[in-house]
C-alpha cells in the first residue's frame, strides 16, 4: 500500500518554510535595497527549492510501501539506501492518528504504531488518507482479536460512547487546570521582555513592592490564560469509546488525535484534583499502561481516560474499568506533620537570612518574611491531611500532594518491587515509606508511594503486599 499523494506537496511545503525560516532568521533577508536582480535572485532560488524538494518528496513517495499482515506491520523505503522493517503484530500496542487543521483540510492523518515496552513512537506513516488510517486501525484490531482466544460466551462489544466531555466540564477544565506549557512560556516572555516589562512598569511610578505585585498578579493571570487555551485546544469535543477490550479517545480542535488504552495493559489508575478542582467537587482520572501512554507523543505523561467530572462520576468510571474496593485511606500518623513543619521552617530561616543578607545592600523589607514561620505550619498541615494510604484484596492505594492530590490505584499483580525505606529524619520519628515500584514508570510516571508511616505499619503491609501479590498472579 501506498501513502496519500497529497504528502508530496505537505512534505515539500513543510521543507521549504523551514528553509525559509532559517533564510528570514538568519539576517539574510536584511536587504537594505529591494531590485529587481535581488527580486529574481530571491524568486528563482524559491523555484528552484521547491521545485527540488517536490522532486525528493516524490521519489520518497514512489519508494514508500507498506503492508498490513498476519505477521505484523513491514515497511519498505528508501530512495538511495533502501530500508525494510517488520513490526510484530503482537507488540503493537496502539496505532494512534493524529491530524492537525492542514491534515484535516487535505483529508490526510499521520499513523504512529506504537509498541509494548517503549517509550517512543516505533514508526509513523506520513501521510494516509483519513479513510485509510481509520481503515489501519480497524485491520490492527482485527488482526490482533485473531490472535486471542475465540470468546464463546460473551457477545463480541460494538463501539460504545462512555464519556463526553460537556461545554460546561471543558470550560471547568479550562478554568481549573495550570499547564506546564503555560508556565513555560511564562518564563520565556520574563526572559525575552523581562526589561521591557520593567522600564514600562517603572514607567507608571509604582514603588518597588507595588511593582512587584503588580508583576506577580500580571504573571498569574498570564499563566492561568495560557493554561486555559492550551487545555481548550487539546481537549475540544473530548469522547471516549469502549471497543471489545480497550478505550479509545477523539480529543484536539487545532491537532486531532485519536488512539486507544488497551484495558489489559493498565498498570496503574491516578486520581488527580487540584485545590480548585476539590473546591468544586471535580477530578481528573489517568490511566498507566505497560510500557505506553498514549499521551506520550504529546506531554510524556499518562492518558486522561477522563480529563474533569464530578468526582463521584470519576471514581464509578473507575470502578467500572477495574474492579477494586472502595477507597478507605488510612491517615499518616500526626507526627509527619512535625517533619513537615521542620522541613518548612528551615527554608523560611534560611530565606530570612537571605533577606536579612539583602537588606545590607538593597534595603530588603526582610521582616516580612517572618511570616513564613506561620504559612510553614498551614504548609506542614495540608501536606498531612492530604496525604494517606489503603490495602484491598486486589489493590493497593495511595494518596499524597496537595498542590496536585493525587491518589493511586495499583492492581498488585502489577508490582515489580516492594521497597521499604527510611531517612534521617524518619528514623528519628520511627517512621518509613513503601514504595510499589511499577513497570513503565519514568519522571512523568511516578510510582506509588505510602510515605512517612509507621515502621511497623510499613513492615506488616510490605509483608501483607507480597501475600496479596503472590495470590494475584494465582488468579490471572
Amino acid at each position: 500500500m501506498k501513502l496519500a499523494k497529497e504528502s508530496i506537496l505537505y512534505k515539500a511545503v513543510q521543507n521549504v518554510i523551514a528553509l525559509l525560516a532559517i533564510f528570514v532568521f538568519s539576517g539574510a533577508s536584511s536587504l537594505q535595497t529591494l531590485n529587481i536582480t535581488a527580486i529574481l535572485a530571491v524568486g528563482f532560488l524559491f523555484i528552484t527549492t521547491i521545485s527540488l524538494s517536490l522532486g525528493w518528496q516524490y521519489l520518497v513517495w514512489k519508494n514508500y510501501f507498506y503492508f498490513i499482515e498476519k505477521e505484523g506491520v513491514k515497511i519498505k523505503h528508501g530512495v538511495v539506501r533502501k530500508n525494510q522493517r517488520e513490526i510484530p503484530l503482537r507488540r503493537i500496542q496502539n496505532v494512534d492518528v493524529t491530524r492537525n487543521i492542514v491534515h484535516r483540510i487535505l483529508g490526510i492523518a499521520e499513523i504512529n504504531l506504537e509498541t509494548a515496552g517503549g517509550g517512543s513512537t516505533e514508526a509513523s506513516l506520513k501521510f494516509v488518507n483519513l479513510e485509510e488510517a481509520r481503515n489501519i486501525q480497524q485491520k490492527v484490531r482485527e488482526l490482533k482479536k485473531e490472535e486471542k482466544p475465540e470468546k464463546t460466551d460473551e457477545a463480541e462489544e460494538g463501539r460504545t460512547l462512555l464519556f463526553e466531555l460537556q461545554t460546561k466540564e471543558l470550560g471547568l477544565l479550562c478554568l481549573t487546570s495550570v499547564n506546564g506549557k503555560a508556565i513555560a512560556g511564562l518564563f520565556a516572555v520574563l526572559g525575552l521582555g523581562g526589561g521591557f516589562i520593567g522600564s514600562q512598569v517603572e514607567g507608571l511610578g509604582l514603588e518597588t513592592a507595588a511593582a512587584s505585585l503588580f508583576l506577580l498578579f500580571a504573571a498569574v493571570i498570564f499563566t492561568w490564560i495560557g493554561s486555559a487555551v492550551t487545555q481548550f485546544l487539546q481537549y475540544f469535543d473530548f469522547k471516549l469509546y469502549r471497543i471489545d477490550d480497550s478505550l479509545e479517545y477523539e480529543r484536539g480542535l487545532l491537532n486531532r488525535s485519536e488512539g486507544s488504552i488497551p484495558l489489559g495493559k493498565i498498570q496503574k489508575l491516578t486520581i488527580e484534583e487540584n485545590p480548585l478542582k476539590r473546591a468544586i467537587g471535580y477530578s481528573t482520572l489517568k490511566i498507566e499502561t505497560a510500557g505506553y501512554s498514549a499521551e506520550q507523543s504529546v506531554e510524556q505523561g499518562p492518558e486522561s481516560a477522563i480529563p474533569i467530572a464530578r468526582r463521584e462520576r470519576v471514581i464509578e468510571f473507575t470502578h467500572m474499568i477495574e474492579e477494586f474496593e472502595d477507597l478507605n485511606l488510612q491517615s499518616i500518623p500526626k507526627r509527619a506533620r512535625r517533619i513537615y513543619f521542620g522541613r518548612y521552617a528551615i527554608a523560611s530561616t534560611l530565606l530570612l537570612g537571605l533577606g536579612i543578607g539583602a537588606d545590607q545592600f538593597i534595603g530588603f523589607n526582610y521582616p516580612a518574611l517572618v511570616l513564613l514561620y506561620p504559612l510553614s505550619a498551614v504548609a506542614a498541615h495540608l501536606k498531612w491531611v492530604n496525604a494517606g494510604y489503603g490495602r484491598g484484596d486486589s489493590h493497593f492505594f495511595t494518596m499524597k500532594g496537595f498542590w496536585n492530590r493525587q491518589t493511586m490505584i495499583v492492581p498488585y499483580y502489577r508490582i515489580q518491587n516492594l521497597i521499604e525505606s527510611q531517612t534521617v529524619l524518619q528514623r528519628r520519628w520511627n517512621l518509613s515509606s513503601l514504595t510499589l515500584d511499577i513497570a513503565g514508570t519514568s519522571a512523568f510516571q511516578k510510582d506509588a508511594v505510602a510515605e512517612d508511616i509507621d515502621t511497623e505499619e510499613a513492615s506488616r503491609l510490605r509483608e501483607e503486599t507480597f501475600n496479596a501479590f503472590k495470590k494475584s498472579l494465582l488468579n490471572l
